[in-house]
């Protein structure tokens, strides 16, 4: 009976998250800012770092990229500031950086309207959220800058052994390689895991950033198994929506085309302009509403993991499906 009851616990997690998803799509806005900071996937998180990681010829570049989106991108028009003298590069510098502060701050934000808008029984007004989410900002901010810290040194302490390893291919090296892949993997697992029940813990309880780590470590402590099962649940749930996602997308071409072809035939450039811009706008809102839906989802399947490992009742038991099975 025990081993049958662990096969359904987190299926009601996942369904409830689901259904508040899509009961309430205005949460998909603040979904789509809050993806800037985290998508609420913990595994996901863990294969960009790998990628960073493993890209061992520049330190500097591994680490930069690892805490910033579109590091790439910025370096590369960095390089070009060097050709419109000072003034200009100063201004386009300071413009640069009061959007990312910005950015940063609608965010955060974010994912406090995001997990209050999760928490209430019924549905809220975006704004009414917006506002209430401000006074747990600071606590937000300082919970996730830890969080990008800790990230960027658990890469710096993986990046540093592989650099020397690069340099020679005994077969020391590459068991030490395997030895570190064992170490970083769980361990970033482990940091964001806590990091989101931390975000929520803040908005829940409304505690300070140090009581709600204490709060997420200790659950975290409790459930460690099922949060890396439930992780691993959650990553291929997403995984699976976005092959259903591309699929969608694919099915979209064959009319897009059609309409393509006509517009080039006809010789006329403002049609041929008009649909261009009308498909790109299309592809861009079905891809922002995908994000907003799929971290709506994430943040709420951890809420729900989160109000039950906290259960006066419920939470007193082992929710790893693996440790049931085994009778513990």
């Amino acid at each position: 009976m025990p081993a049958k009851k662990s096969t359904m616990l987190y299926r009601p997690f996942l369904r409830d998250a689901w259904r508040l998803t899509w009961e309430r799509k205005s949460l998909w806005i603040f979904g789509i800012f809050a993806a800037l900071i985290s998508t609420g996937g913990v595994v996901d998180v863990v294969w960009r770092a790998l990628e960073k990681v493993q890209r061992t010829e520049s330190l500097l570049e591994n680490l930069a990229d690892s805490s910033f989106m579109g590091y790439d991108v910025a370096a590369s028009y960095i390089g070009q500031l060097a050709t419109l003298g000072p003034e200009r590069t100063s201004f386009i510098v300071i413009v640069s950086t009061l959007m990312g502060i910005l950015l940063v701050i609608i965010a955060t934000l974010s994912q406090g309207a995001l997990l209050l808008g999760i928490r209430h029984k019924a549905h809220q007004d975006p704004y009414a959220l917006r506002q209430q989410a401000g006074r747990h900002f600071w606590s937000l901010f300082l919970v996730g800058l830890l969080n990008k810290l800790l990230i960027l040194l658990l890469v710096v302490l993986m990046t540093l052994p592989l650099l020397l390893i690069s340099l020679s291919t005994s077969l020391g090296h590459g068991i030490l390689f395997f030895l570190l892949m064992l170490v970083f993997i769980p361990a970033s697992i482990i940091v964001n895991i806590i990091y989101m029940f931390s975000l929520i813990d803040i908005v829940e309880a409304d505690s300070h950033p140090l009581g709600a780590i204490h709060t997420a470590a200790r659950l975290f402590a409790k459930q460690w198994l099922a949060t890396f099962e439930y992780g691993v649940i959650i990553f291929f749930a997403v995984f699976g929506a976005g092959l259903l996602f591309l699929i969608l997308i694919s099915l979209l071409v064959v009319p897009l085309s059609v309409v393509y072809a006509t517009a080039l035939l006809s010789g006329s450039f403002s049609l041929y302009l008009a649909f261009n811009i009308v498909s790109v706008c299309l592809l861009f809102a079905l891809l922002l509403t995908f994000i907003g839906a799929c971290v709506t989802f994430q943040y709420s399947a951890w809420f729900h993991f989160y109000k039950h490992g906290l259960h006066k009742t419920h939470g007193k038991k082992h929710f790893s499906k693996l440790m049931r099975l085994l009778g513990r």
